[in-house]
């Protein structure tokens, strides 16, 4: 369970447990999300792109997001069945900042609309990569936490 987790590249293996089938997952949702977001930060580096680059961008992250959500929330409920104590407070404190990185992001696309960033580029960029900083630390804390619990899990054959 020392292990650097988040330097890890998951590949699918012979190891057939539920628990390494899900880190492997969100493993693969997390390098989709870290994709698409880099993608938007080569866009919100230049000059204004065509509205029709920056909302493919925004559409892209979102699905990559839910994506990583939807499996977040899967591993949540399939470690939560399985720990106690510490390692389940874990879980939990994760869930936590899984449901309040969902606030701050819809916040961000509520007031993010086409018009708004049309009309300030420049205050786009600045809160678009506020945001992408966030969910960067947020997949960070993900990997820190949840993998090396999966790990453990799919090493017992769990």
């Amino acid at each position: 369970m020392g292990r650097i987790a988040y330097q890890h590249n998951y590949k699918l293996s012979s190891n057939h447990s539920q628990s390494w089938t899900l880190l492997v997952q969100l493993s693969s949702a997390h390098d989709q999300l870290i994709a698409e977001m880099e993608n938007l930060d080569r866009l919100t580096l230049g000059p204004t792109p065509e509205l029709g680059e920056i909302t493919t961008g925004r559409w892209r992250i979102s699905q990559a997001s839910l994506r990583r959500r939807s499996l977040a929330s899967t591993v949540f409920g399939f470690l939560a069945g399985r720990l106690d104590g510490q390692e389940l407070a874990r879980v939990k404190q994760v869930q936590s900042a899984d449901q309040e990185m969902m606030r701050r992001s819809a916040n961000h696309v509520g007031k993010w609309t086409a018009r708004t960033i049309c009309e300030d580029w420049k205050g786009y960029c600045q809160a678009s990569r506020d945001i992408r900083l966030h969910m960067k630390a947020h997949i960070l804390l993900e990997k820190q936490s949840l993998y090396p619990l999966l790990e453990l899990l799919a090493e017992r054959g769990i």
